[in-house]
């Protein structure tokens, strides 16, 4: 017959209840915030940033960087996390980026990149499916990167050369004394500079007078200005490249009477801190397409948000290099936050899907395809009636929608391969 056994074993010591629920909270506690899951909220979303951090280019670099920074600033944090920047220099050459984007991936374990211009961007297309991370450049001038080389994991935000076509179309077709002008191409001797000048001589109706190349170590400009003038050119579009030579060439100009006899025309505007070292020179200058402007902010709050905290940042004025690569930040964050994730693949779904009002206006990415709906910006260079943000002189805004500048993906030879 079955009995039930009544033994007990011996209590070697005793626990009171609320000890029992402390041990047991303290427990949770440790399980909760020491897992995974719950570090991984805590830990910061690492974004890369691959530009020029030095040499020649800095200037651009630094606009590049200081505009990404304060579009962090602005962001605050991403999905709970903040935002940490790793900063690499490309030192201009595509080998080098394509080393650093590797290690910022690897090593680093960044969610995307940014900050990348025509070098980087063109040198981390053929990697960009190993790298396998969101790739968004804003300050790229060929067109192939959006074009018959779009990758699948490669976003632009900057308008490409083709919509620049139809910008300096625009701008001679609708303004009178462009439409009667002697035109005339003076720029450094390299493929953009034929590129722009072509993109003058298609224009239907135009009376192109010449154009002249100079070596780009020239420092010297008096023979290729005597052979402007000899033309009798009154409007010069001017591919020179950004920075000191392109000082130094408008200088000349001006100390030679160019500035007299025509009008300089920049086909891709001019940035901020360039009109800030020309002054008053730079009112010789209409721009045929600039990537943005600050002025937008009068019409568009978030850019006037932007230029605002830009200034108290880094005391200056936004210039568009800016603008653009603070545009391109706030696209991925709002991405990232969209996605609910750090999955490459997701956060390329929702850019894909993206559509937003940033610093350089409203914007999404064209069907089927990676570059941005961005408008360029048309217009002479102005003084200001009283300075802003410690600016004197700035690009008017007359911006030219993407709608008339932007071809469909499929036309621009981007087929997508996912």
């Amino acid at each position: 017959m079955a009995t039930r056994s009544t033994y007990a074993p011996k209590r070697w010591f005793s626990v009171s209840r609320p000890a029992v629920m402390i041990a047991a909270l303290s427990f949770a506690l440790v399980a909760a915030f020491g897992s995974p899951a719950f570090a991984a909220k805590k830990d910061p979303i690492k974004i890369g940033v691959l530009s020029f951090l030095s040499g020649k280019l800095k200037p651009i670099g630094d606009e590049i960087t200081t505009g990404i920074q304060t579009a962090v600033k602005i962001q605050g944090n991403v999905m709970g996390r903040p935002v940490e920047l790793i900063l690499e220099d490309s030192l201009v050459n595509a080998q080098v980026a394509v080393t650093k984007a590797t290690k910022l991936v690897q090593k680093n374990q960044v969610t995307a990149i940014l900050g990348t211009s025509t070098l980087e961007a063109l040198a981390l297309l053929p990697v960009a499916n190993r790298l396998r991370v969101p790739i968004i450049t804003s300050n790229s001038g060929s067109a192939v990167i959006t074009g018959e080389k779009c990758n699948y994991w490669v976003f632009q935000t900057n308008p490409t050369p083709q919509m620049a076509i139809v910008a300096m179309d625009s701008l001679i077709k609708d303004n009178p004394k462009f439409k009667t002008a002697k035109w005339f191409t003076m720029g450094h001797d390299y493929p953009w500079s034929r590129r722009v000048a072509r993109s003058v001589k298609i224009v239907k109706g135009v009376n192109y007078v010449g154009e002249a190349y100079a070596p780009l170590d020239t420092t010297d400009w008096a023979p290729f200005i005597a052979k402007v003038r000899a033309s009798g050119a009154t409007a010069v579009v001017i591919p020179v490249t950004l920075g000191t030579p392109l000082v130094q060439f408008i200088q000349q100009a001006n100390e030679f009477g160019l500035t007299k006899q025509a009008t300089l025309v920049a086909p891709i505007g001019l940035p901020d801190w360039l009109i800030a070292k020309l002054g008053e020179l730079s009112t010789h200058i209409v721009s045929a397409g600039a990537w943005s402007a600050w002025r937008l902010e009068d019409t568009i709050p978030t850019t006037k948000k932007f230029n605002e905290l830009y200034y108290k940042m880094h005391g200056r004025v936004a210039g568009m290099q800016a603008i653009q690569a603070g545009t391109a930040a706030q696209l991925l964050f709002n991405a990232i936050e969209k996605a609910g994730s750090t999955d490459g693949k997701a956060i390329v779904a929702a850019l894909e899907k993206i559509d937003v009002e940033a610093p350089a206006g409203r914007m999404r990415f064209q069907k089927d395809g990676r570059m941005a709906e961005v408008p360029l910006i048309l217009g002479r260079i102005e003084k200001l009636k009283k300075p802003k943000y410690g600016a004197m002189y700035a690009q008017s805004v007359n911006a030219l929608p993407a709608s008339r500048t932007l071809e469909p993906a499929k036309k621009l030879g981007c087929n997508l391969k996912k």
